[in-house]
């Protein structure tokens, strides 16, 4: 039996034992939490939920063999829905990639600017965003992202495919525009 699920098993029992959990991840929700959230105090706020609904629901956790859903996965898409939620709240006009910290390198390397990308995903719905953040920022795997969106690995590999499509031909669309 691997530490998560031993550990996960005993905070199940005893709710103290949750703090290994939350001391293990409480920097990887915070800095997910971080990339899509401008305001600090909204941040803190949003990540204190995810945690509170994971202790509250722990109970409810299961182990999915046949999928491989782990803990950290479980997490996620908690965060995801927090941080959905919080956007339906507010109903913000501002879109969550504006809070991405992109790598301005990656889009210099591909000759597109960091500018062009940003604008282009802006255009994008907030839960492909995140999709995308997942992906890219993130850096989940297909099988990760499944686990967290409740799809197979493949139709996760699909819808990432069928955005990057959408993301290139938004990108090269513009592109024909600005020569002409």
């Amino acid at each position: 039996m691997d530490i998560e699920r031993e550990k996960v098993i005993r905070a199940k029992q005893n709710l103290k034992e949750f703090d290994y959990l939350y001391r293990k991840y409480f920097p990887i929700m915070n800095n997910f939490v971080f990339h899509r959230v401008n305001n600090e105090a909204d941040r803190h706020e949003i990540v204190s939920n995810v945690f509170f609904k994971a202790m509250k629901k722990l109970a409810l956790f299961r182990f999915m063999d046949s999928h491989k859903c782990s803990f950290s996965s479980w997490l996620y898409r908690i965060a995801v829905n927090e941080i959905n939620q919080f956007y339906r709240n507010k109903k913000r006009s501002e879109k969550i990639v504006d809070m991405y910290k992109f790598n301005q390198v990656d889009g210099t390397q591909m000759g597109i600017s960091y500018e062009l990308v940003r604008a282009k995903l802006h255009d994008f719905k907030p839960e492909d965003q995140n999709l995308i953040a997942l992906k890219y920022f993130e850096k989940l795997s297909y099988k990760e992202l499944g686990e967290i969106y409740k799809k197979s690995e493949g139709a996760m590999k699909v819808k990432m495919h069928r955005l990057m499509g959408r993301l290139r031909d938004s990108i090269e669309k513009e592109i024909k525009n600005e020569r002409s």
